[in-house]
Formats: C-alpha cells, sequence, structure tokens
C-alpha cells in the first residue's frame, strides 16, 4: 500500500484534496504576463468570454487603470497559453480603516482545457504566492460559489436586489434638489464617495482618481446630483435607462446610489419616484441592512415574485464578493473589530489549501483589534472556536453570525466561543457597490 500524499507543512492530506491534485495537469507553467503575451491573452479572451472586441481586450491588459501587466498571470501547458487571471491591488474600508486586498478577477480557461484540473493548479499556484509575498486578504466575484469555497473563500457580501415600480418609492419635497451632473461636480461627487465609504463602508472598495476619471465617468448612462447649497453636493445616482419596451414603459437601472445625509437619500429616492408617468421600473442592489423594505409602499418584484404562507417577497438575496483569509495572524491582526470587543478564544482553522494557517491560534481582543499569537494545542481550557478557511472569513467579515453559524453546523464552538466572539466582529453588511466590480 502507498503512503498517504503530504501538504507542504507535513500534514496528510483529504481525500478531496489528494484527488483533485491528481487531476490537475502536469507541467503547468504559472508565471507573470509579459508585454509579449499580449495578443495571446486577447485570444484567450476571445475564446473564452465570447466578447467581440479584439481591440476592448488588448486596452483592457495594455492599459488598465487599476491594474498593470505585471498583475497579470498565466498558464501555460507545453509552451501554450491557456488559462491566465488578474490580481488587482486595491484597498478597503473596514470601520474607516484600509485594508490591503487582493482581488482575483477575469480568470479565463480556453474551451479545450476544461474540465482538466487546469483552474484548480492556476489557483493553488495564486494562494501559494500571494501567500509568500504577504498579502493577507483577498477577494474575488464568483462565478460559482463552491469551486472558490473550496479553496477557501467564502461569500461576505449579500446584497437586496430590488425590481420595484416607481410608485412603491416614497415621494419627497427633496427631490426639486436633484439634477444633472455638470463637470464641476466631480471632484465632488468623488470627495462624497470617499466620506461616505471611510464613514459607513463595509469592505468597500477605495477608489483611485484615474479609475474615475478613465472609466467611471464614461460609464454609459446618466449622473445626478443631490444640492440643497451651491457647492455642496450631498448625495449622488448613476443610473441607466432602457427603452426598449417603449418611451412609457422605460426600465431604470441604479448602478449607484450614494447619499450623505438624510434628506440627500429622500431627495434621491423621490426623484426615482418622479418618474412613474413614465417608468415601469425601478432595479437597484443595496446593501442587506439598507432598510429599503421600511421605505417601500408595499412588497413588490416586478421580476418574480415568491409567497411562502403570509410572507410576500420585495427584492432578492443577492450572492456577491467572497473573501479569503490569506494569513491568519496577519489577516486578523490588521482586522478592527468592535471598539468593546474583551476576551480570549483559540481558534483552530482547517485550511486544506494554506495549512500553514491552521491553528490553533490564540485571540485577544483589547481596545478595537486583535492580538494574534500561535498557541500550544494543549493550551489550558479557553473558550474555543474550530471552522474551515471559508467559514473563518464569513464570520470574521461579520457576513455570519458566529452563534448561527454553529446553530447550522459550520463553526465548532466550545465553553462558550461563539457567544463570546458574537459582538466582535458585527458590523454593517458588506456591499461593494456594482460599479466597483472586477
Amino acid at each position: 500500500m502507498s503512503a498517504a500524499r503530504t501538504s507542504a507543512a507535513g500534514r496528510p492530506k483529504s481525500a478531496r484534496t489528494a484527488r483533485a491534485e491528481a487531476r490537475e495537469p502536469r507541467g503547468l507553467a504559472y508565471r507573470t504576463a509579459k508585454r509579449t503575451d499580449v495578443e495571446a491573452l486577447v485570444d484567450l479572451s476571445l475564446r473564452t468570454y465570447r466578447v467581440s472586441s479584439a481591440e476592448a481586450r488588448r486596452e483592457f491588459y495594455a492599459d488598465h487603470p487599476r491594474f498593470q501587466l505585471n498583475d497579470v498571470r498565466v498558464g501555460e501547458l507545453d509552451g501554450t497559453l491557456v488559462a491566465s487571471l488578474v490580481l488587482y491591488p486595491f484597498q478597503a474600508y473596514v470601520r474607516g480603516e484600509r485594508l490591503e486586498v487582493t482581488g482575483i478577477g477575469s480568470v479565463a480557461v480556453s474551451p479545450e482545457h476544461r474540465r482538466r484540473g487546469v483552474a484548480d493548479a492556476l489557483l493553488r499556484s495564486t494562494l501559494a504566492e500571494m501567500r509568500e509575498r504577504g498579502d493577507a486578504w483577498s477577494m474575488l466575484y464568483p462565478f460559482r460559489g463552491d469551486f472558490y469555497r473550496r479553496f477557501g473563500w467564502g461569500v461576505v457580501e449579500t446584497p437586496t436586489l430590488l425590481s420595484v415600480p416607481p410608485l412603491a418609492l416614497p415621494a419627497a419635497d427633496e427631490a426639486r434638489h436633484v439634477r444633472r451632473v455638470r463637470a464641476a461636480d466631480r471632484p465632488l461627487v468623488q470627495a462624497l464617495y470617499d466620506r461616505v465609504v471611510r464613514e459607513r463602508g463595509h469592505f468597500t472598495l477605495a477608489r483611485r482618481p484615474a479609475w474615475w476619471e478613465r472609466r467611471l465617468w464614461n460609464y454609459e448612462g446618466e449622473w445626478l446630483v443631490y444640492e440643497r447649497t451651491h457647492g455642496e453636493v450631498e448625495g449622488y445616482l448613476q443610473l441607466q435607462v432602457d427603452s426598449g419596451d417603449g418611451p412609457w414603459k422605460l426600465v431604470i437601472t441604479v448602478n449607484e446610489f450614494v447619499a450623505g445625509s438624510p434628506e440627500a437619500h429622500r431627495g434621491l429616492a423621490g426623484y426615482l419616484n418622479s418618474q412613474r408617468d413614465q417608468a415601469a421600473e425601478v432595479v437597484l442592489a443595496v446593501a442587506a441592512d439598507a432598510g429599503w423594505t421600511s421605505l417601500l409602499a408595499d412588497a413588490a418584484n416586478l421580476r418574480g415574485e415568491m409567497k411562502l404562507g403570509v410572507l410576500r417577497s420585495t427584492g432578492h438575496a443577492g450572492y456577491g464578493a467572497m473573501l479569503r483569509v490569506l494569513d491568519v495572524k496577519a489577516a486578523l491582526g490588521q482586522l478592527p473589530v468592535d471598539p468593546g470587543a474583551r476576551g480570549d478564544v483559540l481558534l483552530e482553522v482547517r485550511d486544506a489549501m494554506l495549512p500553514a494557517n491552521d491553528g490553533p491560534w490564540r485571540l485577544s481582543a483589547r481596545e478595537g483589534g486583535l492580538e494574534v499569537r500561535a498557541e500550544a494545542a494543549n493550551a489550558h481550557k479557553l473558550p474555543r472556536l474550530a471552522c474551515t478557511a471559508d467559514v473563518l472569513a464569513s464570520v470574521v467579515a461579520g457576513a455570519l453570525s458566529p452563534v448561527r453559524a454553529v446553530e447550522i453546523g459550520l463553526l465548532e464552538s466550545a465553553n462558550g466561543a461563539a457567544a463570546r466572539v458574537e459582538s466582535w466582529f458585527r458590523a454593517p453588511a458588506a456591499f461593494l457597490m456594482p460599479m466597483n466590480a472586477f
């Protein structure tokens, strides 16, 4: 009988991990993209995403405001480029502080190399690289959640997706302060975004000026601002209007709704209500805890209503960004937590992809932060938590209650650990905003 395969840390590999690695193609070369790869990357994009513009994809790789070519990774088999992805260098706001986050996007595998373990091998190499270079956090939007959950990413963004008639939104006198954006408003809008996401955002991305200038201000659609006092922008909308069903059945898609004051919120919602004689539908994504159900006149789902007993639906639960803890000690050591958090717990992490994250770790909460240090397995009986890497990400981002996670079997707790940390990570719902997609 052959010996069990072991991980780099010397631990026996799970049967699932061993099977996954056995399927991976031998000889897949993982490396940083070069300028000579651009045409191959364009060709891969055309065949993978079925996009129509080679020139747009060429510009994407050669001149992008959010990453450089040396942030692109490729996978080669026998000298042929068969896969690629982009490592986006981002910063995200958490309790008013900026955390460095590596976004992963534009993951592509050529059609003829799918179901052969290429994506698995690419992600294993990417995880190893990010860990080695000192990255603590990673985020992505999944094409399929269970695929990335295997690699340790957990869902943290669950927005509500609304599809309502404008009449369901509240009318407001403040709507008279809404007008189309002017060139002079642009720096005010950018400053407002920075202030609002710094004060209220949870894993919402910071934006570089280049992203605004070269992409967002050229985004298809209309920008409107709420201005009560001249030169003071308190809120804004970015929306697109679809007239495909005629001028009296318009569909308004709100890509961004940012209000810096209650008056601005009422005014912007009131503006959408004021379009009710011509628009049939308003579509928007809002944070799960944004309170929009309290604003609506009644339940409404123009794109399909669900009923369960006396319950009616207004909106659908979104499945958004996923988060990965790449380095437990570094990530949790820099994560701001509730300022009132106090106490110690032992955390045992099971991370098949990055076994250096396996615990136990002693977490000591003090003054809005965590001290994280390795602890002996036979440490004295502190409250103890145990979970996989994907569940850890959801819990520390505040997307999953530790107590609820225990109830549904995702988290193990002993000596009251889940109850102790229940308030540590509680935070506003994570909401990256649709226009921050990568």
